[in-house]
């Protein structure tokens, strides 16, 4: 898998220079193929793993730095002219001479920059808005250290990382938590479209690209240009991608969001070999294969179904998750992992897809938002019934109760979809982590501070919400070799396209996701293209428990977030007792958030110490 690391300081500091100097010589002395990428006073950078992978790192010349992992030219018409990317002498000069921040304009992918002016002395580092590429920021002993794998950084034998308790206490009452920093206090994350610019020393952080800034800015008002803008960069960035694989892995539920991935993979110019794989299980609403046996037998594509059992899965195997900065999802690679990685090596490919983020990216939840904005951007008015009943219509609800609560949201300053309620109600967390939680107002995303969502509509709020997590890159249990995770539907042209659509577009004749519907309705099954409706795991997830329940009930009911009093011991007990355990959320809750933190921390634990 794809890697890098960089070291800063400032020239002429000569213990920060010998620092790096020996830790320079512990990279090149370690395993993994680490390849020099820059090597100059004050920025020496390597990268390994790039071979096999959809990565293509770009060099910038005359020690200008370097662009990690894989980027492409914002000319999408075609596959070839998308991936045209020519740094000479004059495109380098513009780069450095805008810190960086041109990439963001006329480039896209999945990088971290990094830019080094000798003019100034400044040394910046830049992450591309989709973030689909790691990237964390460290510092030891005058060193900074641009990383995007904590393994690697524990493998030089210098550094120490400590816990920072209320990051933790923050994920497990918001587990979609978005903020500048890490569950280590050591660690900070570079967030998606920040850039950092390192300098005698100084470290200054500022946000370069901004949602909300793209959402106001030439907004696409007409249905008929919207549906053909989206069907044409959804068609190009997803062809884009594959054409940096020789060999797909699709994961295809038989969708929306799938199916319009699919769709565009067929008739790719670069023609990967496409294998679709479909996960479904033996309760009510978990078999989707009808669906996905559909769309496969329409785009002549080839389908494998694979079968989720819970007594397979062993939870146990958590405890040897992959250390990292913060805590994950990790139960889905612990059930589908290993599925994945075999049919990849018997197909021979190199890449793993999926439509995840479509659902965020088109506007699928929370349509009661639109009559908010519609509201915010033209008033009482005809249009706005006509929304109220398109938003009615998809969440099967009363049209008055969505214009009064859209009149209370015209006027509310309070709200703020990135953290939710402002006390968590959640039921198994303990009293010290609301008591941090109402204390602390760090908890947010740099994107949403009270400055930036002044003014913003609901529903853009949410819909920047949607797209804003960046996804898992690494596999927490696989090997190196795993296929690389592409999430083609979170690519810049796209996002930024549909934040210009009003969300009340996005919901028009009573559909979520209704401008991408138009879009492929030449492409893909009518059932497929009227399916609003999603297979269920409820159950699963309750067998899933009940299969692991002993290992479970030991691993929380005597670990450290229960000793620490992060959990609630009594409740917690009560919904990991067979016999009195009620069959609801909690589950979902256990297994998939305060689970997964619980294995961050006594992995933390374990980190290695110099």
């Amino acid at each position: 898998m794809y890697r890098y690391l960089a070291l800063i300081w400032t020239p002429g500091d000569q213990e920060a220079g010998c620092v790096a100097r020996m830790l320079t010589e512990r990279i090149q002395a370690s395993p993994g193929g680490w390849r020099s990428v820059v090597d100059a006073e004050g920025v020496v950078a390597f990268h390994a793993g790039e071979e096999g992978t959809g990565s293509q790192t770009r060099v910038l010349g005359q020690s200008a730095g370097v662009v990690f992992g894989t980027i492409f030219n914002r000319n999408i018409e075609t596959v070839e002219a998308a991936q045209r990317v020519v740094f000479d002498a004059a495109e380098t000069d513009a780069i450095v001479a805008s810190g960086g921040t041109r990439l963001l304009t006329h480039y896209w992918g999945r990088y971290v920059a990094l830019i080094r002016n000798r003019g100034t002395g400044e040394t910046a580092v830049l992450r591309d808005p989709m973030a689909q590429l790691p990237c964390f920021l460290s510092a030891y002993r005058g060193v900074h250290l641009v990383f995007s794998d904590l393994e690697d950084c524990l493998k030089l034998g210098a550094l120490s990382f400590s816990v920072d308790w209320d990051y933790v206490a923050g994920v497990l009452a918001y587990p979609m938590m978005m903020s500048g920093g890490t569950a280590l206090n050591e660690v900070a994350e570079i967030q998606p479209g920040e850039r950092v610019g390192i300098l005698a020393g100084n470290v200054r952080r500022t946000i370069e690209w901004h949602p909300f800034d793209i959402a106001r800015t030439d907004p696409v008002l007409d249905p008929q240009s919207a549906t053909a803008q989206l069907r044409s960069t959804v068609r190009a960035c997803v062809q884009t991608w594959a054409g940096r694989y020789h060999g797909l892995i699709h994961n295809l539920s038989g969708g929306l969001d799938s199916s319009i991935v699919l769709s565009c993979l067929m008739d790719a110019p670069t023609r990967p070999p496409v294998t679709c794989l479909n996960y479904y299980g033996k309760g009510p609403g978990e078999d989707e294969r009808a669906h996905a046996q559909r769309v496969a037998t329409h785009l002549k594509a080839e389908l494998v179904e694979y079968l989720l059992d819970p007594a397979d899965l062993r939870i146990e195997r958590i405890a040897t998750a992959r250390h990292s900065p913060r805590p994950w999802f990790y139960l889905y690679e612990l059930e589908h992992g290993s599925a994945e990685e075999g049919l990849a090596a018997q197909r021979g490919a190199n890449g793993l897809f999926t439509g995840a983020g479509g659902d965020g990216i088109f506007f699928q939840a929370h349509a009661e938002l639109a009559v908010a904005d519609y509201l915010f951007d033209r008033g009482i008015g005809p249009g706005l019934m006509r929304t109220a009943v398109d938003a009615a219509q998809v969440e099967r609800k009363s049209v008055w109760p969505l214009i009064f609560k859209a009149l209370k949201s015209r006027f509310s300053r309070s709200w703020n979809p990135a953290m939710g309620a402002n006390r968590p109600e959640r039921t198994l967390i303990g009293e010290p982590v609301r008591q941090i939680v109402a204390r602390d107002g760090g908890f947010r995303h740099p994107w949403f501070t009270p400055e930036r969502t002044r003014g913003v509509p609901p529903g853009i709020l949410w819909h920047v919400v949607s797209v804003a997590t960046p996804p898992a890159y690494y596999s927490v249990f696989g090997p190196e070799s795993s296929p690389e995770r592409t999430l083609p539907l979170m690519s810049q042209p796209l996002i930024e396209l549909c934040l210009r659509m009003p969300t009340y577009m996005l919901i028009r004749s009573g559909t979520d996701r209704a401008v991408a519907r138009r879009a492929f309705a030449p492409d893909l099954p009518a059932e497929t293209i009227r399916r609003t409706g999603k297979g269920r795991v409820d159950q699963h997830l309750r067998n899933v428990l009940d299969a692991n329940l002993g290992f479970v009930r030991e691993y929380l009911l005597d670990g450290v977030l229960v000793a620490r009093g992060l959990l609630d011991r009594k409740n917690l007990e009560h919904y990991l007792t067979r016999e009195s355990s009620p069959a609801d959320f909690q589950y979902t809750e256990i297994l998939q958030e305060h689970l997964c933190v619980e294995a961050w921390v006594r992995r933390a634990a374990a980190m290695p110490k110099p």
